[in-house]
Formats: C-alpha cells, structure tokens, sequence
C-alpha cells in the first residue's frame, strides 16, 4: 500500500504569512516540475530503450499528466489573487 502525503489539509497563508507562504509555494513549485520531468521520461524523449517503456509506466504518466493539470489549476486559482493583491 502507497504511503498517502497529503492526507491533511495543507496549511493556510494566515498560518504563515505571506512571505513564508510565497517562499512555500516556490518550493513546492520547483519540486513539482522536478516530478514532472522525471514522470514525463519516456524512451520518445530520452535516452532509455523503448523496452524501458511498460504499460505500468504509460500509466503512471498518464495518471501524472492528470494531477499534474489539476495541480496547475489549483495553484494558479490560490496564487492568482495573492499576485494581484501584492500588485495593487
């Protein structure tokens, strides 16, 4: 059974203000893409034999890409008034 990470629920600006809470997201951003471009490996773009390639992994890709969008989505709906209030 996979170990779940994300079992609580994430903590709020008010817990962190809105400094460490940027500083929090930038790092969980990097980290992000950093699984993104691991996940996102395949034998198409990289140097690994087609072999490397199982239905295991399409699948995990596939699952990845899926996440991956609704984490975009998520950020961009939490960060976006963040941004525009630090503007104004």
């Amino acid at each position: 059974m996979k170990k779940k990470y994300f079992e609580n629920e994430p903590p709020t600006v008010e817990q962190f203000g809105s400094e460490q809470a940027n500083v929090l997201i930038r790092e969980l951003w990097n980290k992000f893409r950093e699984y993104e471009d691991k996940l996102s490996a395949s034998s198409r773009n990289s140097s690994s034999s087609p072999s490397s390639d199982s239905p295991a992994a399409r699948d995990e890709r596939k699952k990845f890409n899926t996440l991956a969008a609704e984490i975009r989505w998520a950020l961009s709906l939490t960060t976006l008034p963040l941004y525009l209030a630090s503007i104004i």
